[in-house]
């Protein structure tokens, strides 16, 4: 059973009481009410009474000349935004979460018990602890929307409640949608095989296909990394810290899970060398503690972190202090690069593009291939070529050089 449909004012006007009684930041409410008031207007003007992800898709493209389709610059995603909030609330009443403050989800009682269900299960055949998260979040999203339907039963849940679900979606890249449908398709076919649906709905979960080797992988150049380390500044504690993360990232290629788990015990400076498991693939790396790398770790540690009981070489420095987060890793990254002045456009701006980067400059060092990849910490070089693709004929060179 589908929530009555509010007239598109009346849900303009829903949606910002609900971010501001949310606590959305004041620039953020402004924004949301600068592009709804175009949207208002662009519905006036088209006769148009009530919003669906048509009418948002609409008004994209006639007032942004934002067409949905990957990959979305980063100028595309505020509008984009604005049009799923009100799409989410149009359709459940609320804002579904995107996770990023919070890292336990909250099923509804109704769902509890098959989702946990669900988890343990995904966990007995060996899926690694971050991927389970991302499932968990998927499916809060997918009960949210549920539950906004008025569904409280597993076998309630329709084929229509499954579509209803897919184009609630808007504005989520391909990528993000394929993993959140895919979430969706093992979780009934889950509740098929445990009794709690009658149907087997898993092949009715739309697929939607995208060629992941075909993207070409945002990349910055070896001036434009030494102009965003150059941003920092490196005579403040925080300045410190962050000059000793972005090193490890752009001249080592660590992932920004492994700098967060890095501990003390993990700096070999006798041998100069940083060896830890690898939070992703769990096998063991050891890469050369670079003298700059070194220099500027030392110098956070002396002058910059703050006193702390943490085994962790990074923290942050505003309580709580505690061990610094892959997500305040992006925010860092996305910060220097701004402020270097680079340009970002159509580039993703996080620590893995600064990994990409690295790849980058060993491919056209002539590096050979299995080292890269040793380097990356890819159990398969097939992994590395995917993640490179820059110059397939470089690839074929560093290759040859391998096996002459």
């Amino acid at each position: 059973m589908e929530q009555q449909r509010l007239p598109i004012q009346e849900l303009v006007e829903k949606a910002r009481e609900w971010l501001a009684n949310a606590q959305y930041a004041q620039s953020t409410c402004r924004y949301f009410k600068s592009v709804t008031n175009q949207l208002l207007q662009y519905a006036q003007q088209q006769n148009i009474h009530y919003f669906d992800t048509d009418v948002g898709t609409g008004f994209l493209k006639e007032h942004y000349g934002i067409l949905l389709e990957y990959p979305l610059s980063e100028k595309a995603l505020p509008p984009i935004r604005c049009m799923q909030k009100l799409a989410e609330i149009q359709m459940t009443g609320t804002v579904m979460t995107r996770g990023r403050k919070r890292r336990f989800y909250q099923f509804p009682a109704c769902f509890k018990e098959i989702a946990e269900s669900f988890i343990q299960e995904r966990q007995r055949i060996g899926i690694i602890a971050t991927s389970i998260q991302v499932s968990q979040l998927y499916l809060e999203r997918y009960f949210n929307y549920l539950t906004g339907q008025n569904i409280d039963r597993i076998t309630d849940i329709s084929v229509v409640d499954i579509h209803g679900f897919t184009k609630s979606l808007l504005g989520f890249s391909k990528q993000t949608r394929a993993a959140m449908l895919r979430t969706v398709r093992f979780f009934m076919k889950h509740c098929y095989e445990q009794h709690y649906h009658p149907y087997d709905l898993s092949e009715q979960v739309p697929r939607i296909h995208y060629d992941k080797s075909s993207t070409i992988p945002s990349s910055y150049s070896k001036q434009e990394v030494e102009r965003i380390l150059a941003s920092v500044d490196r005579g403040s504690p925080l300045g410190k810290r962050d000059y000793a993360i972005l090193l490890l990232l752009t001249r080592l290629g660590i992932r920004s899970g492994d700098i967060q788990n890095l501990k003390f015990e993990n700096l070999d400076w006798e041998n100069e060398k940083i060896y830890f498991v690898q939070h992703k693939t769990k096998n063991p790396i050891s890469l050369p503690l670079l003298e700059d790398v070194g220099q500027a770790i030392i110098d956070y540690l002396k002058y910059g972190r703050p006193v702390c009981d943490a085994s962790n070489v990074f923290v942050r420095h505003q309580p709580p202090i505690c061990a610094f987060s892959p997500r305040n890793m992006y925010a860092l990254v996305h910060r220097y690069m701004l402020k270097s002045g680079i340009n970002i456009e159509k580039r993703k701006s996080g620590p893995h593009a600064l990994r990409h980067s690295l790849a980058s400059r060993l491919l056209e060092n002539k590096m050979p291939l299995p080292i890269i990849s040793e380097i990356l910490g890819h159990a398969d070089s097939n992994t590395t070529m995917i993640y490179l693709k820059i110059d397939i004929e470089q690839l074929r060179q560093c290759a040859l050089e391998v096996v002459r």
